[in-house]
């Protein structure tokens, strides 16, 4: 029984053997057209990885971009040659880069010698590893190496390259995930400069995976809490994302609660908004007559509505309370118009003007008969 474990042994070592013949694969490389040269390599460094790192200097620069290039690539890196492919991506079109340091960036968390290809690239390409954008390959490389370089490139600050600072920080919370928050929590509180701060505001979502298959509820819940919290200090513009960033998390009602934040100065004494609207009725009706009816009322809202969301309220409400229906009553044809102002009133003046302003608007318009009705405040 020895023996014939021991003969199936030797036939085994003598298939691989015949399998992996590097110096065969390694003649057939040398004569190969650039469209056969990555498999061909791909098994070379499969087969004997010395052999490979030697072909690299000949074959590497010669790929192409195709799958099978950058898993040969990849290949190379793992023999031994990370600087001759590091030179190779270099010389490639923007487009082909991109996509190939992605490729390279998917092996990363299998690959330690990918991973150290990629902590290293900072010093092996100075500043060209972020102006190139290198580290966009990183998103899903969760190893602490990468995790490092891409935390010492954002404690450098935001510097003279906005976009830089705001793709690095993208892909650092994408990366990291729950553990971006801190670092996105302090920047909300000590970033003053506005873009900026949107972007930061942004990178909760990405934190969160949001629109991804991993999206993670803990990590979004963590987000709004710390969002809401700091909205309050934050300008117009970055409150603005955060109702965008809230909704991306899930949480409308917090999205819909900032509107009293960016409007904080047009809050009324009850804590709600002043709204108004204008609503039109203009018929021709059948004996001819051009008729119009206007309607206007406060709109009181309880601070949960932002303008563009206020037309939507506002007409189911007035269609409910008053039930326009001018063309229908007098058998004809007719349009009803509701209007309403770009955002909240900080006062019954501002709202008494914009009225004005409205009905001197319409009643320029010559008609056969007008009536102007002043209703009763409306509820949204």
């Amino acid at each position: 029984m020895l023996l014939f474990w021991t003969l199936i042994g030797l036939a085994g070592a003598a298939e691989t053997a015949a399998a992996c013949d590097s110096k065969a694969i390694t003649k057939q490389l040398s004569e190969a057209a650039p469209t056969a040269a990555a498999d061909l390599y791909s098994q070379l460094a499969a087969c004997d990885k010395a052999a490979a790192k030697a072909m690299a200097p000949k074959v590497v620069p010669h790929l192409l971009t195709e799958d099978a290039d950058q898993k040969a690539a990849i290949a190379a890196i793992e023999v031994g040659a990370p600087d001759i492919v590091r030179t190779w991506v270099t010389g490639l079109q923007s487009d082909e880069k991109a996509r190939t340091i992605a490729a390279i960036g998917a092996a990363c968390n299998n690959s330690k010698a990918v991973q150290a290809f990629f902590a290293s690239g900072p010093a092996a390409l100075g500043d060209a590893f972020w102006s190139d954008r290198w580290y966009r390959g990183l998103e899903e490389c969760r190893v602490p190496a990468i995790q490092s370089i891409l935390q010492a490139q954002l404690d450098k600050g935001v510097g003279a390259d906005r976009s830089r600072f705001v793709g690095v920080l993208e892909v650092y919370s994408r990366n990291l995930g729950a553990g971006a928050l801190p670092m996105l929590e302090n920047l909300g509180k000590t970033q003053h400069d506005p873009e900026v701060l949107t972007y930061v505001v942004s990178a909760f979502a990405d934190a969160a995976a949001v629109g991804t298959d991993n999206a993670d509820p803990k990590v979004a819940a963590q987000a709004v809490g710390i969002i809401t919290e700091l909205a309050p200090t934050w300008p117009d513009k970055a409150v603005e994302q955060a109702r965008i960033t809230l909704n991306a998390l899930g949480d409308d009602r917090a999205s819909d609660m900032l509107v009293v934040v960016r409007y904080k100065s047009d809050v009324q004494e009850d804590g709600g908004l002043l709204y108004g609207t204008v609503v039109l009725e203009d018929a021709t009706c059948k004996n001819g007559k051009h008729t119009q009816i206007i309607h206007y009322a406060e709109v009181e809202d309880p601070g949960q509505t932002w303008p563009d969301q206020l037309r939507e309220k506002v007409d189911a409400a007035v269609r409910h309370a008053w039930n326009p229906s001018l063309a229908e009553k007098c058998k004809g044809t007719g349009t009803v118009d509701v209007k309403v102002p770009e955002g909240p009133f900080a006062n019954e003046k501002a709202y008494d003007a914009w009225v004005k302003q409205q009905l001197t608007d319409i009643e320029k318009t010559a008609v056969d008969k007008r009536t102007k009705l002043a209703q009763d405040p409306v509820s949204i």
